[in-house]
């Protein structure tokens, strides 16, 4: 039987958009989704995000628009015949230039997000090369330090999005012994296809972080339940995922089938918070969900209750 390590995770960085989590060395070019000060392809410490050199591309669009448009403006007015000549050129270069930089700020983040959107698009297979080259460091660090694989795989998953990099995640992640101070994740991790590994480590987070517990992972518990009933914790797996389901009546009215098949299984609390949201929301209990609840409640809790009110 193998151990679990203890170990410390750092949290998450989490970002509104995953290329924030992209670097780019000025230098060659080549991308990284880790947090490196040195580019692992040339070695220089020029590392820089993307959303600059997309920035730093517009700013120089910006420049040359406004040197061209002061160049012939200047040329204008040099060659201007006469005093009035180059008096009216020189009037109407300045309001040129006035109306370019106004537009120019006006569109300037319009044109930012759009040269950023044509530089992922046209680095597409430089930004795939750096990402594979994050994953070969991921092979190096697992040897000396997991804590650390997972952590960097984390960064990967967030741009890769295949079973792949979810299931390294998820092992490493059960090779750890997992606490509720942890920045754990879920929803990131589920996989298309049953594997034990996610099984077991969605029993672990129902039971240590109910509230990741949401539609799809219970969607996920419910559709592999036959396979999750041969392993040798199947029945607490389903039984943790079923009781962190009646945290809300939305999942108990998508979800009777599973709530009826473990809420015998429940801890009391758990149980009875189930118990006292039918009474509420009877509409919620479909499926024979409600008579079930009450034959439990009557043969486990009924007489304790009832001694309380007495």
């Amino acid at each position: 039987m193998s151990t679990k390590l203890v170990v410390s995770i750092k949290p998450f960085q989490r970002t509104t958009h995953a290329y924030e989590k992209l670097q780019v060395c000025t230098r060659c070019g080549q991308y990284t989704c880790l947090w490196e000060e040195e580019c692992t392809a040339c070695g220089r410490g020029t590392l820089n995000s993307v959303q600059a050199k997309a920035t730093s591309r517009v700013k120089r669009r910006i420049a040359r628009d406004l040197f061209i448009t002061i160049l012939f403006g200047a040329a204008a007015t040099y060659f201007g015949e006469t005093i009035d000549q180059t008096m009216a050129a020189a009037s109407v270069s300045l309001l040129l230039l006035a109306l370019l930089i106004f537009m120019q700020r006006r569109s300037f983040e319009v044109e930012q997000q759009r040269e950023l959107k044509r530089t992922l698009q046209q680095d597409e297979e430089i930004i795939r090369q750096g990402i594979n080259r994050n994953w070969a460091l991921v092979a190096e660090a697992r040897k000396q330090d997991e804590a650390l694989a997972y952590e960097m795989l984390r960064e990967i998953g967030s741009l890769v999005y295949n079973d792949r990099v979810r299931l390294q995640q998820v092992a490493l992640l059960q090779s750890f012994v997992l606490r509720s101070d942890m920045d754990l994740q879920l929803k990131p991790l589920l996989l298309r296809n049953f594997e034990r590994l996610l099984a077991e480590y969605i029993g672990e987070i129902a039971r240590l972080k109910p509230e990741l517990i949401r539609e799809d992972a219970i969607r996920y518990i419910a559709t592999y339940e036959v396979n999750i009933l041969q392993l040798h914790n199947g029945i607490q797996i389903l039984t943790a995922v079923a009781a962190a389901a009646v945290r809300k009546s939305k999942y108990i009215e998508l979800f009777p089938s599973l709530i009826t098949r473990y809420a015998r299984f429940m801890t009391k609390d758990r149980f009875m918070r189930l118990y006292h949201t039918i009474e509420r929301y009877p509409s919620k209990a479909r499926g024979g969900l409600a008579e079930s609840v009450g034959r439990v409640y009557n043969e486990k809790y009924r007489d304790q209750y009832a001694d309380v009110h007495v």
